[in-house]
């Protein structure tokens, strides 16, 4: 236990997009030891969080409470005996009925150190993220933000009176079970029958769904379209807007329920989420850098250094400090890589590849790097790569030079369990290495398939052929680029 209590910070993890998260708030949970958070944080943000931090769920769902309010008052004030540094990390902003004002006294007045980054609201964001401003000139001159359930989970006692300017939009928080009641309040009070009123469930994500209608129908609009919480209820005349300014779903995959096994988070993620697609990522293996012997006196001899991939490139640096050396040490040598996302991690240390083929694979690279060494055997060449890398580049090249083979990283298996949410049929998985195609079958219950699987290049495929698969795309190279437009490709031609 610390002698003195550490700082609690309440980091508003905004409407659920992690692009909407604060730079401060991303800040804090990277240097966080202990990180609390909430149901409507994405799993996204834990990733981000340092090893070694401790990870607490203290969120509800549907009227279930893994942990009163008291006891999270509590726990976080037991946590900053414990550690430096501890984030409560919430859902939208933590003053907008996110009780971080209760959070923050109780601490306060047990002179713990309190700090509160304020996070994007979904009272605004989700409305944006449906095409709907929340003000317009010239037809909502501002707007109330209210919450329609009561500290007991019940439906709050609203005075509709205070509700009745045509003129203000009205934005209701937690009342997905009250729609009916709020718009009978609502017409009660003096507000028109033909009030354009909205429901928007899961805000800012690519599972958003919305319910257009009027005080009078939106009720059993809502009630046939199914929504589930987190929703949010917008009355005003800014919701006729929304047609016309729903950029987010006109997005061009938005609402495609994609997998993608992976290793690390990487841009092919990122790339997916942001044209639209609804992207379940599953972590299937840990890289971990190998402490390479003699590192120093390998590579200062080297004439060429060749990296298979964007692991290797950066194994290669880490060990290179803890060598204690610097670029000086690989002055003379000349890099190779065997695609482009290699290629892009080396320029992150103002290092240009001479050699990238133009098909991206082992076998294509040897080809390259031989043209360039002619007859010359005594080069050297030394290939960081996998423990388990496939050995076409090395067969390619050991007959025509000196050649090492550095074991720089391993690829191990992750063992977390599958999201619930694949369930026994995935509709569409992204598939990177053949690794990734093992592990994530592995994973799958027995009896699971894929309908649609992308691969980067013919030995996924050749693994997806292993396995339960109903259709294989090949990207025409091994590149993100190449997958993503495949992807796209197939949502342009669907019926």
């Amino acid at each position: 236990m610390r002698e003195n209590t550490g700082k609690v910070v309440l980091v508003g993890a905004g409407p659920g997009d992690t692009g909407l998260l604060t730079l401060k708030g991303e800040k804090y949970i990277k240097q966080a030891d202990c990180l609390v958070y909430d149901r409507l944080s994405s799993p996204e943000f834990l990733s981000m969080a340092k090893a070694g931090c401790e990870l607490i769920y203290v969120g509800k769902e549907n009227h279930k409470h893994v942990m009163q309010q008291d006891a999270i008052n509590e726990l976080l004030y037991e946590k900053s005996k414990y550690h430096e540094l501890v984030v409560r990390l919430k859902g939208g902003d933590p003053y907008v009925f996110g009780r971080g004002g209760e959070e923050a006294l109780y601490l306060v007045d047990r002179n713990v150190e309190v700090e509160v980054v304020p996070g994007v609201s979904s009272s605004v964001a989700a409305l944006a993220a449906a095409g709907i401003p929340i003000t317009h000139r010239g037809i909502a001159k501002g707007f109330q933000v209210i919450t329609a359930h009561s500290r007991k989970d019940e439906e709050a006692d609203i005075d509709y009176s205070l509700l009745a300017d045509e003129t203000i939009t009205c934005v209701f928080l937690m009342g997905l079970a009250h729609v009916k009641s709020i718009a009978a309040g609502l017409m009660k009070a003096g507000r028109r029958a033909d009030t354009p009123a909205a429901v928007i469930s899961n805000g800012t994500l690519a599972a958003q769904r919305k319910c257009i209608g009027t005080l009078a129908d939106i009720g059993e609009k809502i009630e046939e379209a199914k929504l589930t919480s987190p929703a949010i209820i917008v009355v005003g005349d800014v919701v006729s807007l929304n047609d016309r300014l729903d950029f987010f779903e006109k997005r061009p995959l938005f609402g495609r329920k994609i997998t993608v096994p992976y290793i690390k988070t990487n841009e092919l993620i990122a790339k997916l989420q942001q044209l639209g697609a609804d992207v379940t990522p599953v972590k299937t293996g840990i890289i971990n850098p190998i402490i390479i012997p003699e590192f120093a006196d390998k590579v200062r001899s080297a004439d060429w250094i060749v990296f298979t991939s964007k692991n290797g490139v950066r194994s290669f640096f880490y060990n290179l400090e803890l060598a204690g050396a610097d670029i000086r040490l690989i002055a003379s040598a000349r890099f190779a890589v065997v695609g482009k996302a290699t290629e892009k991690e080396l320029a992150k240390h103002h290092i240009k590849a001479d050699v990238i083929p133009m098909e991206q694979t082992g076998k294509e690279l040897a080809g390259e790097l031989s043209s360039y060494m002619g007859d010359n055997d005594e080069i050297k060449v030394c290939i960081f790569s996998a423990k388990e890398a496939s050995p076409d580049l090395e067969a390619g090249l050991k007959e025509i030079c000196e050649l090492e083979k550095i074991d720089a990283y391993v690829n191990e298996q992750a063992y977390e369990s599958i999201p619930e949410s694949i369930g026994n049929m995935v509709s569409e998985a992204v598939f990177t290495s053949a690794s990734n195609v093992e592990r994530f079958f592995h994973m799958l219950p027995e009896n699971a398939y894929v309908e649609t699987a992308y691969s980067i290049g013919e030995k996924t495929t050749a693994a997806l052929e292993q396995h339960n698969v109903r259709e294989i795309v090949q990207a025409d190279d091994s590149s993100y680029e190449a997958l993503v437009d495949k992807i796209s490709y197939k949502d342009a031609f669907k019926d």
